[in-house]
């Protein structure tokens, strides 16, 4: 967080300077303060694999607390990947000023990322969650189009609902168990007080991660922003923010870094179970019959994200470990992807207008690396094999079914309809491979710049090397 913090400054001091300074110099800082926070966090991740481990700076009741485990290490972990290929892009994306604050932004994102993951504490993970909304905004609204100003001003809004309700949750877990630690949460759910606060809080988070019906913000967002912050949103942001509700889910879970394994689930815990099942239910149902009748690829993308969140919360649901894991994994090749999408479309879907599918029809026959990226995409986010999107849906639905063998056919019935979702999703993708790849060309369309697509295809190829061996990528989380 240090790291990315300073370089939000010198993004700005190099924004001063005139010539390449000004306009490579503040990518390249805040390039490089990614790579470098990889490289500490590569440094420190044997010591994530054990227990939790603990970091207080100050011993006051009410001092920062930040948790590291092999969850968090991870996440950590897809936030910073999918971070270094949006800024790659966005070097080449931006050919006027104003650079310096666009990278100086990003860099706070980032860092409030980090804080989001690494929080002990719900006050330290309400504050982190404020500055991650802020900073969003203000990438949202960077270009001052009209449309990024009224999607900017209704995310503002939603998510403005949202912290409020967790500041609530946050509240009522404290008066009820008289701590604000993660792992009091638990302890909280001893009164019906302290149930309906974390229920609250579960539902203000719910607002970033896009849990129905608190999702309406989502496609503006993804539609109407500048495409390195729609790649970084969707990447990074979304899934944090799942992670978000992963962090209050956590501690409930035996064996899950907090409990011993083989604790019984009290009756509050079963509540939260069935709350976090409805909801992943009706998410993934809206997210993918919304998606079906969508014209717009860019609208299309961000249902797809809805219902993604979905099967994360479906696994979430079990309060076991495999479903901890399951999660985790999705964020991970759900990040990749989503985020390699997004720079996919690059310069000809930068505006809603250049986004519709029918404007992109035959665009795969005249540009065939941009066809190959399509519709390679288009196979890794519907799940085919060998990609990484094939693995993370097996286990959620694997830890659906572990959890419906030892506590009912709830899980049953959410494994079932992962699997039809799964399936509708197959045909909003075809789609796109049938307009885009093999769709007759429409007459003038440029081909898209090769170093566009790098970091796309680098993303593109982590998801490949993530299908192949995904017991090694699983090994950091298991």
């Amino acid at each position: 967080m240090e790291i990315l913090f300073a370089a939000a400054f010198l993004a700005l001091l190099a924004d001063i300077a005139g010539g390449a300074v000004k306009r490579y110099g503040p990518g390249l800082v805040v390039a490089s303060a990614i790579a470098s926070s990889l490289a500490v966090l590569g440094l420190d991740w044997p010591s994530s694999l054990g227990a939790v481990v603990q970091l207080q700076p100050v011993a006051e009741p009410f001092a920062a607390l930040y948790v590291v485990d092999r969850y968090t290490t991870f996440t950590a972990f897809t936030a910073l990947v999918v971070g270094l290929a949006v800024v790659a892009y966005s070097v080449r994306f931006f050919d006027s000023g104003r650079r310096g604050s666009f990278y100086a932004l990003f860099s706070i994102l980032m860092c409030t990322l980090m804080g989001v993951v690494s929080a002990g504490d719900l006050l330290t993970l309400f504050l982190f969650w404020e500055g991650m909304t802020v900073s969003a905004y203000g990438l949202v609204t960077f270009g001052r189009a009209q449309l990024s100003m009224e999607a900017g001003i209704k995310y503002f809004f939603m998510a403005g609902i949202g912290s409020l309700l967790a500041l609530y949750g946050v509240a009522a877990i404290y008066f009820s168990s008289g701590s604000i630690l993660i792992q009091s949460v638990g302890v909280s759910l001893s009164s019906s007080f302290g149930q309906l606060g974390v229920a609250i809080l579960l539902l203000g988070l719910g607002v970033e991660a896009a849990v129905v019906p608190l999702h309406t913000w989502l496609p503006d967002v993804y539609s109407a922003s500048p495409i390195p912050t729609a790649s970084v949103v969707s990447g990074a942001v979304t899934g944090v923010a799942v992670f978000g509700i992963f962090k209050v889910v956590q501690p409930l879970v035996p064996g899950g870094g907090y409990l011993p394994a083989g604790l019984p689930l009290g009756g509050g815990v079963a509540a939260i179970e069935l709350i976090l099942a409805a909801l992943a239910l009706l998410t993934m149902f809206v997210g993918n019959l919304s998606a079906l009748v969508q014209g717009n690829l860019r609208r299309m993308l961000s249902f797809s994200s809805v219902a993604q969140t979905g099967y994360m919360l479906a696994a979430l649901s079990t309060m076991s470990v495999p479903g901890l894991v399951a999660a985790v994994f999705a964020v991970w090749n759900h990040g990749l992807l989503k985020s390699n999408f997004f720079m996919a479309i690059g310069r000809r879907g930068s505006t809603i207008e250049g986004s519709e599918l029918d404007g992109l029809r035959g665009a795969g026959r005249t540009d065939r690396a941009f066809g190959f990226v399509f519709a390679s995409s288009s196979l890794a986010m519907m799940g085919a094999p060998p990609f990484g999107m094939f693995w993370s849906e097996i286990l959620v639905v694997q830890a659906l079914l572990i959890a419906g063998s030892a506590s009912g056919a709830i899980f049953y019935l959410l494994a079932a309809a992962v699997v039809v979702n799964i399936v509708m999703s197959i045909g909003y993708y075809f789609r796109i491979i049938n307009t885009v790849v093999f769709g007759e060309a429409a007459a003038g369309q440029p081909p898209q710049p090769r170093l566009d697509l790098v970091p796309s295809v680098s993303l593109l190829v982590l998801s490949l090397v993530t299908g192949i061996v995904p017991f090694v990528i699983l090994g950091k989380v298991l």
